[in-house]
């Protein structure tokens, strides 16, 4: 009995807290959460050559053969959120990318990848990175 009395005032205080705020409930389940500095990111980028990289992905050769399509995975970490919400990653050899936070190729790395995939992901700290 109290366990369902908890419960319902629960339910009410937060549909009064969305009533009362500008942004609903639901719409702030919604939201996607910034991206912080340092967070790792992985970028899927698709290509198109005459020849492959190692670390190409899906190859799917063009209708005549002449070129080769194909997914890159790039494993990225955030350096820097711009004021109008861009995006400034750098790579394992330094390289600086833009991207707006809504760009279908970037997205968090998951826990999985962060585990496996720990040396691909460029580290701050180092000296190397710390060049530039």
């Amino acid at each position: 009995m109290t366990l369902l009395l908890l419960l319902t005032l629960l339910v009410t205080l937060l549909a009064a807290g969305a009533l009362l705020s500008d942004i609903s409930f639901w719409q702030r389940t919604s939201l996607k959460p910034a991206l912080r500095i340092g967070a790792p990111v992985v970028y899927r980028q698709q290509e198109v050559s005459t020849c492959p990289t190692a670390d190409a992905r899906d190859v799917h050769p063009a209708e005549r053969g002449e070129y080769y399509y194909y997914t890159v995975i790039n494993y990225l970490r955030v350096a820097e959120v711009m004021a109008d919400g861009r995006i400034i990653a750098v790579a394992r050899n330094n390289k600086r990318l833009c991207f707006w936070p809504n760009d279908s190729g970037l997205r968090k790395a998951r826990l999985t990848e962060r585990l496996i995939y720990r040396p691909r992901f460029p580290r701050f700290g180092d000296n190397s990175s710390a060049s530039r």
